[in-house]
């Protein structure tokens, strides 16, 4: 993605997750690093969408995020909480609507069964 002669360059198998920021986008990597990008959520989703082709493990949750469902471990829909893990054993607490938490259990359940993708 690239804007006003910059390039932005984001490595979709380290997202852990995106987080939108009015006309930005936060990017958080599985690594713990994290960055801001001047585009807002939608055009950071398009983009995403069209290198992921048919893979789609990125995906939108509400207005707020996007995640790498390869890295979700845990979805509580009482608490309204999906839980991510990072690569140093730590994990990170998305709060989400209930609405939203059991579409994303709907969409892992049927990919193969166990609730996992």
């Amino acid at each position: 993605m690239g804007v006003y002669g910059e390039l932005y360059v984001i490595d979709l198998d380290s997202i852990l997750y995106l987080e939108a920021d009015d006309h930005y986008t936060h990017v958080h990597y599985t690594s713990g690093t994290h960055f801001m990008v001047p585009f807002g959520m939608a055009k950071v989703e398009a983009a995403v969408a069209g290198r992921l082709g048919d893979d789609r493990f990125i995906i939108r949750l509400g207005r707020k995020y996007m995640v790498n469902t390869r890295r979700i471990f845990h979805i509580n829909t009482i608490k309204q909480v999906a839980v991510l893990a990072d690569d140093h054993g730590s994990s990170v607490t998305l709060h989400l609507p209930k609405h939203v938490l059991r579409a994303l259990i709907d969409t892992l359940g049927g990919v193969d069964g166990d609730g996992r993708a």
